[in-house]
């Protein structure tokens, strides 16, 4: 097996990872299709990783920096201190772009939804779950007025702008 498709591999594992972690930290149904197929794969994981901190599976957060920062261990010639950093860097890009993904479907969802298509399934259902916890968080803050909901353009915004943070967090570190 090539180096490519280990880490392609590995970027797998860890959005799956990552999208477990959001499932079960938006308490969404446990047993749509979708989460279970992914508890069947991550099985073993769970069963080592499976460490929760005030009702939140840290231990998968753990498993996801753990993974990231083997492969930089195995393929970087950096320093232990570099290869955390770059291991929690990864894992919260690849969280934050879950997050964006998040937002961006639910939105497309409700605009299909608004003009009369009616597919749901395991996976829109588990979507419109996991938007509707992201996007509550920024409605709480601030609310719909006259009909028009901000919350998902707010939470596109505050996760780029987190995004845009961390990339220059991580340069001024590598300057």
């Amino acid at each position: 097996m090539t180096v490519d498709l280990l880490l392609n591999l590995k970027t797998i594992l860890i959005y799956l990872i990552l999208v477990l972690f959001l499932i079960d930290l938006a308490k969404a149904d446990s047993y749509n299709k979708i989460a279970r197929i992914i508890k069947i794969l991550l099985f073993p994981l769970l069963i080592v990783f499976n460490i929760y901190y005030k009702k939140i599976n840290v231990g998968l957060l753990f498993a996801a920096l753990l993974i990231n920062g083997v492969t930089f261990y195995l393929i970087s010639p950096f320093d232990m201190t570099t290869i955390v950093n770059l291991a929690i860097f990864e894992t919260a890009m690849i969280l934050i772009g879950i997050l964006k993904f998040i937002v961006i479907a639910g939105v497309v969802l409700s605009w299909v939804y608004a003009f009369g298509a009616n597919f749901f399934n395991s996976l829109t259902s588990l979507i419109q779950e996991l938007y509707e916890s992201t996007v509550s968080i920024f409605r709480n803050v601030i609310p719909p007025a006259g009909g028009f909901d901000l919350s998902p353009l707010i939470a596109f915004f505050v996760f780029q702008l987190a995004e845009r943070m961390l990339f220059v967090i991580m340069g001024q570190y590598f300057s």
